[in-house]
């Protein structure tokens, strides 16, 4: 039976080809949580629930109208939109992939990829390639009849481009304009400031002289900073290479999920995920919220009440040792056992590096950092020292670290007690932060733990390289660009 509305912002769309409703151009993800629906795709190997949490990508990919690895926190709810699950077999209702979840995790660490298994040249190698594809999540190719066409780009020059438009990337943007330089705002939110006004922060108004670029995501910083290209979040447009003289950037920082068992059972979300759900779309992250955090967790469980979230719980997350469910939250462990339904993790904070990394590094295998900030300038939050993460002294095995491509603690210590201590070796050996996420916050967490398993500090370790592109681009879009920007030889 059709769940249309008589509203005309309510619109009817299918997940799975159940008819759902939602409100017209809000994220697919908001409106399956209002439904109540948390899970949303499947981790790679052993197919784990997996769901909208704001630290993962791999928890919103699915296949919208034919066409595949949508981020569904970003993609609007449109009238007949078809929305489907990837990494099932044969079908959502029926996923016989679902049984890899009783393998133990130990069988695969490394994952499918052992020659010795099905060695090239056999008869039976390229069904097993196929059944990895499965295996792997990847989602059949996109409908031939969908339109192909190179989404054409443009090139834009700038003397300073500022990288968030939250209070500091705003008072970073209006202080250029008014010295008289050329500036724009790139963001990847909706609006300018999207978190800060979902925390209840004042903004300054942005100078009218400030060119404002919304809902483009910035996957590569070249050239130590001089070329930033970024891709719409819309498929439809094309991508943006920006020359400038100066970045500036004002990206804040993440809550890092917390290391222990069940951090990535839907319904676990960061701060930033619940509170733009609930102050843009009216979606609470559950019925009754735990949240817990470093120091601001008071805080932000009271902006998440004034929003008409039920908060039951505000701790510490040291003190988490467990979080229960397997399709969703049901409870956590606290020093004593909270019913609840989600749970919403406020620091340890972070600040994303990828661009500051990918600016600043030099080399060619692996990239290292030079540190010379260059044309670069960090503001506001992204420019805190990134707080430490707690790693309990009992960390479990089962803890998953990397949940796109499910790799736990057990899976990391093995090779730290056999005397691998190079994140990018281990990064290479487990395919930690490979996935869409692209190392953060998932390398966050890995050098973590190998620094609290050596008795060391974090920062003494070097990151892997973080390389572009740090997030999606389309294949027309990339395509688009193809006379603007010119390849390094």
């Amino acid at each position: 039976m059709s769940r249309q509305s008589a509203d005309p912002q309510l619109v009817e769309f299918y997940w799975n080809g159940h008819p759902l409703s939602g409100r017209l151009g809000e994220p697919i993800a908001a409106a399956l949580r209002r439904h109540g629906m948390g899970v949303i795709a499947r981790s790679r190997k052993l197919h784990r629930p997996l769901g909208h949490s704001g630290s993962y990508i791999a928890g919103v990919l699915a296949r919208v109208d034919g066409r595949p690895n949508v981020r569904l926190d970003l993609e609007p709810v449109g009238q007949g939109t078809r929305v489907e699950a990837q990494n099932v077999w044969p079908s959502a209702r029926f996923d016989l992939l679902k049984a890899a979840q009783l393998v133990p995790a130990e069988a695969l660490y490394g994952g499918f990829e052992h020659a010795e298994w099905t060695p090239q040249g056999k008869r039976g190698y390229h069904l097993w390639e196929r059944l990895m594809a499965h295996l792997a999540g990847m989602s059949p190719p996109p409908l031939p009849s969908l339109p192909s066409a190179i989404r054409p780009g443009r090139r834009v020059q700038y003397d300073v481009v500022v990288v968030g438009g939250g209070p500091a990337g705003r008072q970073a943007a209006n202080e250029a304009a008014a010295a008289g330089k050329k500036v724009a705002i790139v963001t990847r939110g909706h609006i300018c400031g999207r978190y800060a006004a979902a925390c209840g922060v004042e903004q300054d108004a942005i100078d009218d002289r400030v060119s404002v670029f919304t809902g483009i995501e910035l996957f590569g910083s070249y050239r130590q900073g001089a070329l930033l290209v970024g891709a719409p979040h819309r498929h439809d447009q094309g991508a943006i290479a920006f020359d400038a003289q100066e970045i500036v950037l004002a990206t804040g920082r993440r809550s890092i999920p917390p290391l222990v068992p069940g951090s990535h059972v839907p319904g676990v979300m960061d701060a930033q995920a619940a509170l733009v759900m609930a102050h843009d779309h009216g979606v609470a992250p559950g019925k009754a919220v735990a949240v817990v955090g470093s120091g601001v967790q008071t805080l932000i469980a009271k902006r998440l009440t004034s929003l008409g979230v039920n908060v039951v719980h505000v701790g510490d997350v040291a003190k988490l040792t467990r979080i229960n469910g397997r399709t969703n939250v049901t409870s956590i462990e606290i020093g004593a056992t909270v019913a609840c339904d989600a749970v919403v993790h406020a620091g340890p904070w972070h600040r994303d590096p990828n661009l500051i990394f990918q600016t600043q590094s030099a080399g060619l295998l692996q990239l290292v950092s030079t540190e010379a900030m260059g044309n670069l300038r960090v503001v506001g939050a992204a420019g805190e020292v990134d707080e430490d993460i707690a790693v309990p002294a009992d960390l479990s095995d089962d803890v998953l670290i990397c949940p796109c491509m499910d790799v736990t603690a057990g899976e990391l210590l093995m090779h730290i007690d056999a005397g691998e201590t190079d994140p990018e070796v281990l990064k290479r050996l487990t395919s930690c932060g490979m996935g869409p996420c692209q190392g953060f916050p998932c390398w966050d967490s890995m050098i973590a733990v190998l620094a609290s398993r050596l008795g060391r500090h974090p920062t003494e370790f070097a990151r892997p390289s973080h390389r572009a592109p740090r997030r999606a681009i389309t294949v027309a879009q990339a395509a688009g660009l193809h006379d603007l920007v010119e390849p390094d030889r």
